[in-house]
């Protein structure tokens, strides 16, 4: 009588084993599908927290220069704007060490308007002056 329930338990434990064979192709096929969903809304999110923040970040860099072309107007004798952002990098008592590039990689954009007006604002991520990605001071 044992030896019947033991074998009548290896039975049941062997037929438990090969139910339990794993997911199937079209379980698995759902699960991508959904983890893809996830990952879509998210990048959505983050990808735009990123622009916002490169946005913000050369608004900051563009009122640094903006400050740093004042000081050189100041210190200047007779009193002159640069004529590009680099002059500001030599002499005997520069501004700055290094002008930065914009958050996208482009040099940011230096316009002289007269001897006391000027301009500093970055192309943006598409590197195209004049669209509406560009980014001016406020």
């Amino acid at each position: 009588m044992k030896m019947m329930k033991r074998r009548e338990a290896m039975v049941r434990a062997a037929a438990n084993m090969k139910s339990a064979r794993g997911m199937t192709l079209v379980e698995i096929m759902i699960v991508i599908t959904i983890m893809a969903s996830i990952m879509g809304v998210v990048g959505v999110f983050v990808f735009g927290a990123i622009d916002r923040a490169n946005e913000r970040t050369a608004t900051i860099e563009i009122q640094q220069l903006n400050q740093l072309v004042n000081s050189f107007y100041l210190t200047t004798s007779p009193n002159r704007l640069p004529n590009e952002l680099e002059e500001m990098t030599q002499g005997a008592a520069p501004l700055t060490k290094d002008i930065p590039s914009d958050p996208w990689g482009s040099p940011y954009v230096y316009v002289k308007n007269g001897n006391r007006d000027f301009e500093i604002f970055s192309v943006g991520p598409d590197g195209s002056e004049g669209t509406e990605d560009d980014v001016r001071p406020e």
